[in-house]
């Protein structure tokens, strides 16, 4: 479920509860119109308790945080008196990133996805792959391969997502 705003003939912005169902778009309910930015931020409000209010609530995967434990690191050694000051190398210029990813983020879905039986179930590494990207981004099978790109994981061709998905069938 989400918010939808859309323009009426009046002018005014109507407040709306939809939901995607086989592929189209279905509201759910109208919450009201609204003429001014203060009536709008009060019907988006009444709209998300209404959402709140119908279930939508959070996946309790029952899971504690674990912290790893490391030992101390040592104290350095006192410095002497009259040092000479250490040598700073020198930068060949400014920093500059050269790519990211969230591969945390992959590995923690993996490791919640593993714990909870359905790669024994399943058995296909694709089609958990497939999983972990429609959870961090609810998005198309062709898309999901970018989104597996950008958590780190080598792309590979939408063919073997469809393969997966027989595969499990």
């Amino acid at each position: 479920m989400y918010l939808r705003h859309v323009r009426t003939a009046s002018g005014a912005t109507a407040v709306q509860v939809a939901e995607y169902r086989h592929g189209r778009e279905h509201v759910l309910t109208h919450i009201g119109s609204a003429h001014t930015q203060a009536e709008l931020g009060i019907l988006d409000a009444r709209a998300r308790t209404w959402i709140a209010g119908e279930g939508q609530g959070e996946l309790d995967l029952g899971l504690e945080p674990t912290y790893p434990v490391r030992e101390p690191t040592p104290a350095p050694p006192p410095a002497a008196l009259f040092d000479p000051p250490a040598q700073v190398p020198e930068r060949s210029g400014p920093a500059r990133v050269v790519g990211t990813s969230a591969r945390l983020l992959y590995d923690t879905l993996a490791g919640v996805y593993d714990s909870l039986g359905f790669h024994a179930a399943v058995g296909d590494d694709w089609f958990r792959d497939l999983v972990i990207a429609r959870v961090v981004e609810p998005t198309s099978m062709s898309d999901s391969r970018r989104v597996l790109e950008e958590t780190g994981i080598p792309p590979v061709h939408r063919n073997t997502f469809h393969a997966a998905l027989r595969r499990c069938g």
